[in-house]
């Protein structure tokens, strides 16, 4: 069989595809760099109010420390569908920053093919 077979959607002219590759890889290394910062800027944060924290604060707050430890007591089954939720918005926001980017490179290249190409015209 011919991979043309088992593929059923249509064929795209390479350029396509690469840039819809690059596209892609861009959006992913951009969340990833925003996800790093996130999750730094947060460890950070957590260190300095632990540096800050003294045993006489801790003791007189423990009931509020013990309790955010604890959490909200929320159903298993809401806590599944809230993440389902959020997986698929994730998943949009991403798909939407693909197309997007795709869109750009794909002006950018017309508009790189569109300029003047130098040396002298052809004969015909």
């Amino acid at each position: 069989m011919t991979p043309h077979l088992l593929n059923l959607a249509p064929l795209q002219p390479d350029g396509i595809t690469t840039r819809k590759i690059v596209a892609r890889a861009l959006v992913a290394l951009l969340f990833s760099i925003a996800m790093g910062y996130a999750i730094g800027k947060s460890i950070e944060g957590d260190a300095a109010r632990g540096r800050a924290l003294t045993l006489k604060e801790y003791v007189a707050d423990f009931e509020r420390y013990r309790n955010h430890l604890i959490g909200n007591e929320s159903p298993i089954w809401a806590m599944i569908i809230a993440g389902v939720v959020i997986m698929v918005l994730v998943f949009a926001i991403y798909e939407l920053l693909v197309w997007l980017v795709d869109k750009v490179l794909a002006a950018m290249d017309r508009r790189m093919n569109a300029a003047d190409q130098p040396g002298t015209p052809p004969p015909w």
